[in-house]
């Protein structure tokens, strides 16, 4: 296996050649989906540790089970971004987009089987600084989970709050992670999560003219064609709430 120190140099190396509800949705399908709402959920940890970031097994897959008894499928985020560029594209009546934030190995362990058992997807947002990390997702799983169908996004390279960053330290998150993430998936990667939700004008700029097109903020609320790029509203899903339909009624407005 290689060492970190060689991966990231070899990753980085190619960074020059590389540019650039009942709930919602009660239209129909391929002719209105430019008019539609997407509800974007974001988790961070499938488990049994204790922090209000960890929901169980049981408790994800609840979630999971609830959602299709509402009629909901889970998109891959590709098809958000083509919904956001206003194409008119094929929608389930009532998508939904699953997020990770932070790229715990629980997600390989916990999540991805449970996503797999109910034929969902979702997409989860990487810091590639801690892909070598014991309690974190590595490249070989990472690659294992884009087979069965799941997508990836940066989440920088360290989780620093990138609002709070000098210009070129977030060139170097944005880009580096950006490389090192495209090296362990062989495509394009063109979606940033902000840790801690912290962004900027700066920050936006530098990532579209790094290749992003979409950016995740922690801001609540739910996802319309006309919603901006880059601060893209979601859902967060807690250890401490009670129930995934209470959830999305709070922080999504969905009624």
């Amino acid at each position: 296996m290689l060492s970190r120190r060689s991966f990231i140099k070899g990753c980085v190396s190619t960074l020059v050649g590389i540019s650039y509800s009942e709930l919602l949705l009660r239209l129909p399908t391929s002719s209105g989906a430019g008019r539609r709402q997407i509800p974007i959920l974001v988790y961070h940890r499938v488990g049994y540790t204790t922090d209000n970031f960890t929901v169980t097994p049981e408790r994800f897959a609840n979630d999971l089970q609830t959602l299709q008894r509402w009629g909901y499928s889970t998109i891959p985020l590709e098809q958000v971004q083509l919904f956001l560029d206003g194409r008119d594209i094929e929608l389930p009546d009532k998508p939904i987009l699953i997020t990770f934030d932070d790229g715990y190995r629980d997600n390989f362990e916990n999540a991805y089987p449970i996503l797999k058992q109910c034929g969902m997807v979702a997409t989860f947002f990487i810091i590639t600084d801690y892909l070598w990390l014991a309690d974190r997702l590595n490249p070989e799983r990472i690659v294992e989970m884009a087979q069965g169908g799941m997508s990836f996004g940066s989440h920088t390279v360290s989780h620093k709050r990138l609002g709070e960053l000098a210009p070129a330290d977030i060139y170097d998150e944005l880009a580096n992670s950006k490389a090192v993430l495209e090296s362990v998936l062989g495509r394009t990667v063109n979606a940033i999560a902000y840790p801690q939700g912290s962004y900027n004008e700066n920050v936006i700029t530098t990532a579209l003219n790094l290749g992003y097109v979409t950016g995740f903020t922690v801001r609540e609320g739910v996802c319309y064609n006309n919603s901006p790029d880059f601060e893209l509203r979601r859902i967060p899903i807690f250890k401490f709430d009670s129930g995934i339909e209470g959830v999305m009624a709070r922080r999504g407005g969905i009624a």
